[in-house]
């Protein structure tokens, strides 16, 4: 063998010994991140976890047995199996996304550890976590509302799913594109604008969220609010939809854009010096702003739909029906007595009451005409969400004249949670809550559309005042109680019974006993804001046990 053929073996066997050193390297590393991850696993799960996780499995085999029936209907022009299937295929993928993520963020720990030059600055270094648990919700509830009211939005919905938070947007918004490029439109009735501007609203959705109001709301709950933003303005539609929904899309689109024009203005004002006459007029300016823009925009929007001013129309849509303008009459009435009555009364009565009472004011207030006037209740809160929204806006900037005194007379009503971050949006949860079971049901008034009122007017309430009175056996390894939980059971299946005959749709004994089973483990072992979830839950499960027969 010659000197140069000696040579470049020996250069060949030193670059297959760097590969071999190399592979046992990131061999090692993943051992190690896998230890790491194992041992967060084992202190992080908690038995609560354990349950919501076997209520969750539950669920998806329903669903499963669901689909499975459907085959027998099928009249073979498609497999009615694809929307599970490919609704399963998401779940993976993200699961996959948010194992590559956690990997990558221990590799850049370990860089970081490697690289740190004392022990001080190795302390000072942040230890990669494990998302948080209830993240499994913003997959599993917006998977199972697609598959069981709008399965043929199933490619849209995936990409959504696949958009796991903690990546950055672009690449959210290109594995999107990938994940429905894959799927294709196949038999699915989807547009072009649909299938184009859902990752985007969905990645900018979140994106914004995380800006401007990260303190205030989780993981979990910016990515459900960004599933919400997607199905107001990219799904609702005023020849499918209610024209309620079609009126909140215009009003959303309508003070968002005004918001988005005087964020910068807002930003101006706080930076001024107090009293100053500058300072003064970018306060009139922004309310000019707002105000002026928000109107506007809302009668540009909204005219080619109606056919008249929206203030126009609401007016005579309330006076066109007795019905309406009697309950129309009994809330202005009684939300001049309650609210102001309310609000006074508040630090002398009980603080557990004292947070539960806006839940029975909206029972009181949404109990009948739910049932009856759908659509006016949708409007209703719509207009409710709306109004809370801006006082909340004015609150959380303290903008005068009204923001000192709305913090003043909101405090009473917080809680721990409100107080972590800047925003208090536990009413517009509240809101959320009783509207979507609505929403879903399209306004159509039937039995499910009460749902979520049932359970946060009464078992949510009742649970809590209860629970907290006089519970005495708790969940394990949880802060509610047994006792509480049974009482959310029983008032939900109480008023479900109430209402039995009430809509198109009458429930047999199964969903109406299994329903408030399913909905009081889950609130009684959750630790986020249960106020959107579980009713949506409930709702899904109304209507899965409902039409699964084994």
């Amino acid at each position: 063998m010659s000197a140069c053929e000696q040579k470049g073996q020996e250069s060949k066997t030193e670059a297959e010994a760097r590969d071999i050193e190399d592979d046992d390297l990131e061999s090692d590393e993943l051992r190690s991140a896998y230890s790491y991850y194992t041992d967060l696993l084992d202190e992080s799960i908690k038995l609560p976890n354990v349950i919501q996780l076997m209520v969750i499995f539950f669920i998806a085999n329903m669903m499963f047995i669901y689909y499975t029936q459907k085959i027998d209907q099928d009249n073979g022009e498609s497999d009615p199996m694809w929307p599970f299937i490919y609704g399963g295929l998401a779940v993976i993928t993200a699961l996959v996304e948010v194992i590559m993520l956690c990997i990558i963020s221990y590799r850049n720990y370990k860089a970081k550890v490697n690289g740190a030059e004392d022990e001080e600055e190795k302390k000072a270094i942040s230890k990669p976590q494990l998302p948080e648990f209830s993240l499994i919700y913003s997959i599993f509830v917006p998977l199972t509302v697609t598959l069981m009211y709008f399965p043929s939005k199933m490619p849209v919905i995936i990409a959504c799913i696949v958009q796991v938070p903690y990546m950055n947007p672009i690449v959210r918004i290109l594995v999107s594109y990938v994940a429905m490029y894959q799927i294709g439109s196949g038999p699915y009735t989807i547009t072009f604008y649909e299938m184009l501007s859902t990752p985007i609203v969905f990645a900018s959705s979140y994106t914004l969220l995380e800006h401007f109001i990260a303190s205030s709301l989780s993981v979990t709950e910016r990515s459900m609010f960004s599933y919400l933003v997607v199905a107001l303005l990219v799904f609702a539609d005023e020849s499918t939809c209610d024209i309620s929904l079609v009126i909140f899309q215009k009003l959303v689109l309508a003070f968002g854009i005004s918001l988005a024009l005087t964020s910068c203005l807002v930003g101006f004002y706080k930076s001024r010096q107090q009293g100053t006459l500058l300072k003064k007029v970018t306060l009139l300016l922004i309310y000019v702003v707002f105000i002026g823009s928000g109107f506007t925009l809302s009668y540009r929007f909204l005219k080619p739909i109606l056919g008249k001013a929206p203030w126009f129309w609401i007016a005579e849509y309330i006076a066109q029906d007795a019905v309406k303008s009697t309950i129309f009459k009994a809330w202005i009435t009684s939300s001049v007595v309650l609210v102001p009555s309310i609000l006074y009364l508040a630090k002398k009565i009980p603080f557990g009451f004292r947070r539960k009472i806006w839940h029975f004011v909206t029972l009181t207030a949404l109990g009948y005409p739910i049932t009856v006037e759908p659509q006016l209740t949708s409007l209703a809160l719509v207009g409710l969400f709306c109004i809370f929204a801006i006082v909340e806006l004015i609150r959380a900037n303290n903008l005068p004249p009204f923001g000192g005194f709305i913090r003043k007379i909101l405090i009473p009503f917080q809680d721990r949670k409100d107080t972590e971050g800047a925003y208090v949006l536990s009413y517009l949860f509240l809101v959320l809550g009783v509207a979507l079971p609505l929403w879903l049901s399209n306004c159509t008034g039937t039995q499910g559309s009460v749902i979520g009122l049932v359970v946060l007017g009464l078992g949510d309430s009742f649970a809590s005042l209860i629970g907290k009175s006089m519970g005495q056996l708790y969940w394990p390894e949880a802060s509610k109680t047994i006792e509480g939980s049974f009482f959310f059971f029983f008032f939900t299946a109480f008023a479900l019974y109430t209402y039995q005959n009430v809509g198109e749709n009458s429930y047999d004994n199964y969903s109406l006993l299994l329903t408030p089973v399913i909905t009081a483990i889950l609130e009684g072992n959750m630790s986020m804001n249960d106020n959107v979830v579980v009713p949506v839950i409930g709702l899904i499960c109304l209507d899965l046990i409902q039409q699964v027969r084994y």
